[in-house]
């Protein structure tokens, strides 16, 4: 099954001690962050466009070699902009978006993301709460959440094109604010996201603590 993904790239590297974009931080097979995402699909003959959205002033940092498949698109103001300008350049009607500061998404979970694509027209990898969550107001607890119920979304996700286009423009018509895609598909749309069973390794890169645990 062919698709686009879409690695939003932007960003900076306050939380991580940085004074640069942490996507260019270096992990310990010497690759930065963002190459080591990009790789995952640069490996996988199913992948036919690989766009890249990041800050301008970044553009001159990124070096892919050669590959025909890299597209870069001009990022915007959040996450949720960045994603849709990169959108623009997709010309598959499957198009995955995923977070380029998690770089230790395995293959095995691509696999089975485009395996429930088959039939669907949106889904995202997901792992299960394994602790006690609470829900806090003023700073006291107001009750304890069901953890059964509750799981923790990762990247990639995928989408149908035309319909992610549809609610991404539907939010800019709104001026709403998600968090992630598939929450956009929630609210302006009635299709079901299937839940594909992701890695607890797949972790966002947030601060230098993620980099140790995990590199």
């Amino acid at each position: 099954m062919k698709y686009a993904v879409i690695i939003a790239a932007g960003g900076n590297g306050g939380r991580m001690g940085l004074k640069y974009n942490k996507m260019f931080f270096p992990l310990a097979s010497g690759k930065t962050i963002l190459e080591t995402s990009v790789e995952l699909f640069k490996s996988d003959s199913r992948c036919t466009q690989i766009i890249v959205v990041t800050n301008p002033v970044d553009f001159d940092k990124l070096h892919f070699g050669d590959d025909p498949r890299i597209t870069l698109a001009l990022g915007g103001k959040t996450r949720q902009e960045s994603v849709y300008h990169g959108l623009l350049k997709a010309e598959e009607d499957l198009v995955l978006v995923h977070d380029g500061a998690r770089p230790w998404c395995t293959r095995e979970s691509i696999d089975d993301l485009l395996n429930v694509m088959v039939n669907e027209k949106a889904g995202i990898l997901a792992v299960a709460e394994i602790e006690t969550i609470k829900e806090v107001e003023g700073g006291y607890i107001k009750q304890t959440i069901r953890r059964d119920r509750m799981m923790h979304a990762q990247t990639p996700q995928a989408f149908d094109r035309e319909l992610l286009l549809k609610c991404h423009r539907d939010a800019e018509a709104e001026g709403y604010s998600a968090t992630d895609d598939a929450q956009l598909i929630e609210r302006y749309s009635d299709t079901p996201i299937r839940i594909v069973e992701g890695n607890y390794a797949n972790v966002k890169i947030t601060t230098m603590n993620d980099v140790v645990k995990h590199d």
